[in-house]
């Protein structure tokens, strides 16, 4: 990592196997299965450096959300985020537009003896959960990536039948 922003020299796209989404990251990144049973993928800048990365991963929800859902997603989500040591949060956000909720949280946490920090966002449409976060190894790391993270979520494409599920009107209209 340089004193300089981070430059890429080309950009792939990253394909979940299923289908359900796809965003575009910088091609010569390491590509990394997730642990702990989770249906996506982890990318790291620096192969030597698995701090920083970032990671998305979909999930099958037991039944629809809605964005009446919001506050108790909100408040699940953040009790899950208190787990982590020595939590600051730094900005927090919540949406919901359609069916689709999401919350995003940028925090700063202890990790053993590191520092780390992260940006989590979680988006619910229909039935599907996808998790999206951006780590750095240390804060210094979050903000040299960070245009590179957010550059990966921004061009985040949802499956056409996620959207649909997720919004009724579209549903319908998808019908006739």
């Amino acid at each position: 990592m340089s004193d300089d922003a981070p430059q890429f020299t080309g950009i792939t796209r990253y394909h979940d196997p299923g289908g359900r989404f796809s965003f575009r990251y910088p091609w010569d990144w390491s590509t990394e299965s997730l642990d702990e049973g989770r249906d996506g993928v982890m990318l790291t800048p620096e192969a030597n450096d698995p701090g920083t990365y970032v990671a998305a991963w979909v999930s099958r929800l037991p039944t629809v959300v809605s964005a009446d859902d919001l506050p108790e997603l909100r408040d699940a989500f953040d009790s899950g985020l208190g787990s982590l040591p020595e939590l600051h949060v730094l900005e927090a956000h919540e949406d919901a537009v359609g069916g689709a909720v999401t919350v995003t949280r940028a925090v700063m946490f202890r990790d053993a003896e590191h520092i780390r920090q992260r940006c989590i966002r979680s988006l619910w449409a229909g039935e599907t959960q996808l998790i999206f976060v951006y780590q750095g190894a240390t804060p210094r790391a979050y903000e040299y990536w960070l245009s590179m993270g957010n550059y990966c979520w921004a061009t985040l494409e949802l499956a056409e039948e996620i959207w649909y599920s997720a919004d009724p009107e579209l549903s319908r209209s998808r019908q006739s």
